[in-house]
């Protein structure tokens, strides 16, 4: 508005007081509300105003000022002088009146340091102007009341469009000096308004005139609300600023959703410059501005989970874990819930204003783009390390999550009719987030590309572009990227720091262990300190991760239903659940992010170890999905991926998940009883190599896994036929495979637990000796009792995992001895069992004499039992009696007086007495096959090197040629290294048994020299007795 010259206020002469006003235009619409008052009845005590001078009272009463010289000072109704002047000089009465109503309120809103400032005048001028139109009502002149009605609406329209200016352009008129700005002043109006009996804050202020604010925004064009906007969304955006979940956010989330329901505030909000933030600040990346920065940014940060960089307050850590191991346990659970409440209410609130934006055509794209920024400023959350100030917090990340499965609730409820529209060209063709950078689930980056610029040329006459898709395509790809970066690296965030917390519990009690052995020092107290604030701090962030995400079931039911849709949408890329699957995998399969699938996986063991998480979930997809595809390296690349499945299925087992509903699972689905063992079988085999630096010992975790859930099965008698069947068809296949590595994992997994109980005896020893150990340093100490901790936990894993071996021996070779027999097993499981039984009942058995075996699941009698009965079962099976031999070759371990050691074990320890029977009976063959082998060495004599075995230096009784370095070896001998290594063990070339030659001329000559010796044996016997040859030939 153009500057006008200032008035003087107050001066000295008389003037109407605001009461007088007041009382005079009471007057007159009483007067003028009595149509029918008779002329000669008795005059008022103030003479009848005109229709000008009642708007006049009226209208100054409103805008508070004077045209006429007062009778006594009032600051509350400045005198207009020049005002006046100018409307003398132009003829016209000294009234406030409708045609000079918009002057007289510039005139008053420019006047120098005016009480109250310009904002706050215009709103309680607001009101006075709505108790006017209410007053006038009782008017019952209409001509009167229509122009009273007109000029009052036409002061409220001139108040409502300065108060738009006064709050986009403070600077306008004058502002006394620490005058609140103006958007402060509707930012108090609509907390005020916002106000709730059961918050905990007091209100800020009192609340706007009613309609103030309605008509302020709503009844505007968006240029005129837009200047408006842009300071109060930042200053609603600094209200919830670094607040926690138990501060006061609620009432500002309650703004935010009034203020998007205006449809040009809704507008205004997301053209803002703080929408998507762009400015840059040192040090801090992208995504963590996204944070700070953006309005919704502030919002999304308020959580439960502790972001170090940028803490909040209150403290939630403090405030409700503070001491947590000595609370009650009731004290814990209302906490919990009472940060799931308002982490709902939070979630529910901006779920709404996303909804609302998403309705409105003018703000749909910049919603999709602002999630689109967050996603992609955020890539590198989904990293190992976290750059805490590169990347925004996992408390957004987890509210985001939250948010978006929110919003796809209405296709999750109609998924089988809604996942068609899911369309996967969206990973590679939209325009908003990139996927085709993130690791696919069976291709490399180079044929992901390769098959994105064929597809492109093949459909380059109908373009995909962000155009072609459904907001249910976007919010569904757009929902699994937010998951993988919020939520399940928040899960990942949980277990490092349970990890944490457990090592230093663990370093915390030895090192008190240590101050009660007499061990106290100066430095040990520090650490013994510094490790109980640790600890205590770690506690509490494990908490707080744990109310907010595995506390509310509510959540972790919508994310289950997301995964079960991404299962059912993954499983029609390649033509639904049905086996066997194409030999080919479809390119739209291989292409799709790996994460979408170990994310679903990662989840399903979350709520697995959750009690009642899965209770009354449909898992069928899970199962079907699990066992299609664990076992397939042409679908699914990562081997990582595939253990995570059985790791799923694991924590399915009844005696695990405690759910009535699993038992079926496994046993009511054709599915499953057609390839599950045989594909956990193929597991176990593919899982030697994983192509990690760790493989060796994580192959070790997963097999664990895999002998877990196979015992399981081995009890249910549909999955045990089909576990004979399969060993019967892959005998020399996957199932042979199966048995070497199970011999191999037994064999070093038992030798590695025994060393390790023998490094804990040791150990024990030295603390047993109180007077030398207290005479130790104290450093040195607590590196001993480290490496006990760490010997006491590889042993107990190793020991463990040797039983869990040893048993699916026990078991499965009662009913499936035959495989254990073939000529390429036979020598290496009976080389096992005297390995074993030399530990468990040879002379340094005595040795492995621990304070509490159990402690280690070191099991001896029960081991020694197991052994025993493998024995037994093998033999019971050999029906060409080839075991006894092969016991006896065993040059290492095998000993006559080693088995009848045992024999008098396995009585002491009370074993069933016809194991024992039988267990003495093979020892007794293995006696005299062992007399047997060392007459037919006697016969042989020395052997010609070209018919021994390079590998084992044993005469060759099959020899075959190796094609690539065409060294001839013994075939058993062969066929045993290309069940652990597929490679020619004298070059490393590629290697498979349907590639070995066989050596016929080198076998002919081998028997040849054989029946030589044999014969010549023969005759230097009947020399020694006198026996003619001839007569040696009848005997023969």
């Amino acid at each position: 508005p153009p500057s006008r010259q200032k008035k003087k206020t107050n001066p000295p002469n008389p003037s109407e007081s605001a009461a007088e006003v007041d009382a005079a235009a009471t007057a007159t619409a009483a007067a003028a509300s009595d149509p029918m008052a008779s002329p000669s009845a008795p005059a008022p005590s103030r003479p009848q105003r005109s229709p000008d001078e009642v708007e006049d009272i009226i209208l100054r009463k409103i805008l508070l000022v004077s045209l006429a010289a007062p009778s006594a000072p009032n600051p509350a109704v400045p005198y207009l002088e020049l005002t006046a002047a100018e409307l003398l000089s132009e003829s016209r009465p000294l009234l406030a009146l409708r045609d000079a109503a918009e002057r007289l309120l510039i005139d008053r809103l420019s006047l120098p340091d005016a009480s109250p400032p310009p904002f706050a005048f215009l709103a309680a001028a607001f009101g006075r102007a709505a108790d006017e139109a209410r007053k006038i009502s009782t008017i019952r002149d209409p001509a009167l009341q229509a122009r009273l009605r007109a000029s009052i609406a036409h002061v409220r329209g001139l108040i409502l469009s300065y108060a738009r200016i006064v709050a986009g352009n403070p600077d306008t008129f004058p502002t006394p000096p620490n005058a609140p700005h103006p958007a402060a002043e509707l930012l108090v109006f609509l907390l005020a308004e916002a106000a709730d009996p059961l918050d905990s804050a007091p209100s800020p202020g009192a609340p706007p005139p009613g309609a103030f604010l309605d008509e302020l925004f709503g009844n505007a064009d968006y240029d005129a609300v837009e200047p408006v906007m842009g300071e109060l969304y930042e200053r609603l955006r600094q209200s919830v600023d670094k607040v926690s979940a138990l501060g006061d956010f609620q009432r500002p989330l309650r703004v935010l959703k009034r203020l998007v329901g205006i449809p040009n505030c809704a507008k205004a909000l997301v053209q803002h410059p703080k929408w998507i933030p762009k400015n840059q600040i040192m040090l801090i990346g992208e995504g963590r501005t996204m944070e700070i920065c953006s309005l919704l940014g502030a919002f999304f940060h308020v959580s439960a989970i502790p972001d170090r960089e940028f803490a909040s307050q209150p403290d939630v850590g403090q405030q409700c874990f503070s001491d947590a191991s000595t609370r009650r346990p009731a004290d814990l659970l209302s906490s919990f819930a009472a940060i799931q409440n308002v982490m709902n209410s939070l979630q529910d609130g901006l779920r709404d204003v996303l909804l609302v934006l998403l309705k409105n055509s003018d703000t749909r794209e910049k919603v999709l783009e602002y999630l689109a920024a967050v996603i992609n400023t955020n890539a590198g959350r989904s990293g190992m390390r976290v750059d805490p100030l590169k990347c925004a917090s996992s408390g957004m990340f987890v509210n985001l999550s939250a948010v978006m499965l929110r919003l796809c609730e209405p296709f999750l409820d109609k998924m089988e009719s809604m996942k068609g529209k899911i369309d996967v060209k969206y990973l590679f063709c939209n325009k908003r987030v990139d996927f085709k950078s993130l690791t696919a689930v069976n291709a490399s980056s180079e044929e992901v590309s390769s098959w994105i610029e064929s597809w492109s040329q093949d459909n380059a006459s109908g373009k995909a572009n962000k155009e072609n898709f459904s907001f249910i395509c976007e919010c569904f790809f757009m929902t699994a990227r937010v998951l993988n970066l919020g939520v399940m690296k928040a899960v990942a965030d949980l277990k490092h720091i349970s990890q944490e917390l457990a090592r230093c519990e663990d370093d915390l009690e030895a090192n008190k262990a240590i101050r009660d052995q007499g061990g106290s020092s100066p430095q040990l107290e520090q650490d013994i300190t510094r490790l109980e604030k640790i600890v205590a701090a770690l506690s509490q962030e494990q908490f707080c991760y744990e109310s907010q995400i595995l506390r509310d079931s509510a959540f972790l039911q919508r994310a289950l239903s997301f995964y079960r849709l991404m299962i059912l949408w993954s499983v029609d890329l390649v033509g639904g659940f049905k086996m066997p699957l194409p030999s080919e995998c479809p390119m739209e399969f291989s292409c799709i992010p790996e994460h979408f699938l170990d994310d679903a996986m990662d989840l399903l063991a979350l709520t697995s170890r959750i009690p009642k998480a899965l209770e009354g979930f449909p898992l069928d997809n899970f199962l079907n999905f699990n066992i299609m595809f664990m076992a397939s390296s042409s679908y699914i690349k990562n081997p990582y991926l595939k253990a995570k499945m059985v790791e799923v299925l694991k924590s399915w087992m009844p005696q695990r998940s405690g759910l009535k509903s699993t038992a079926s699972l496994f046993e009511g689905h054709q599915l499953c009883l057609d390839y599950l063992v045989k594909n956990l079988l193929k597991l176990y085999v593919d899982i030697e190599f994983t192509g990690s630096h760790t493989q060796f010992f994580d192959k070790f975790n997963i097999r664990h896994n895999i002998a877990e859930l196979l015992e399981y099965l081995w009890d249910v008698p549909s999955h045990r036929n089909a576990w004979r069947q399969m060993a019967k068809e892959e005998e020399k296949g996957v199932y042979l495979n199966f048995l070497n590595f199970l011999i191999n994992d037994s064999i070093y997994l038992l030798d590695e637990s025994l060393k390790r109980i023998l490094e804990l005896k040791e150990i024990e020893a030295e603390m047993a000796n109180t007077v030398a150990w207290d005479s130790r340093p104290a450093q040195e100490r607590e590196e001993r009792l480290r490496a006990f901790h760490q010997s006491e936990n590889i042993a107990r894993f190793d020991m463990k995992l040797a039983n869990e071996d040893v048993g699916m021996l026990a078991f499965t070779s009662e009913q499936i001895p035959a495989p254990l027999l073939l000529p390429e097993m036979v020598e290496r499981v009976a080389s096992m069992l005297n390995y074993f039984l030399l530990q468990l009942a040879g002379p340094q058995r005595k040795s492995l004499t621990v304070k509490d075996p159990e402690k280690y699941e070191f099991k001896p009698k029960q081991l020694l039992k197991q052994i025993a009965t493998i024995y037994v079962h093998i033999a019971r099976g050999d029906k060409e009696a080839v075991f006894p031999a092969a016991i006896s070759k065993d040059g290492r371990s095998y000993s006559e007086q080693l088995f009848a050691s045992a024999t008098n074990i396995l009585w002491k320890i009370g074993v069933d007495p016809q194991i024992i029977q039988e267990f003495m009976q093979l020892a007794g063959k293995a006696k005299a096959a062992a007399a047997e082998a060392m007459d037919a060495e006697a016969i042989l004599g020395d052997i010609p090197d070209e018919f021994l075995d390079p590998i084992q230096y044993t005469l060759m009784n099959d020899p075959v040629i190796l094609p690539s370095s065409r060294v001839t070896v013994d075939r058993p001998v062969i066929v045993r290294h290309l069940l652990s290594d597929s490679t020619d063990p004298f070059n490393r070339s590629q290697l498979t048994q349907d590639m070995l030659i066989p050596d016929t001329d080198l076998k002919l000559r081998i028997e040849e020299f054989v029946r030589s010796q044999q014969s010549r044996k023969r005759r230097a016997v009947d020399t020694e007795t006198g026996e003619p040859d001839g007569a040696a030939d009848m005997v023969e």
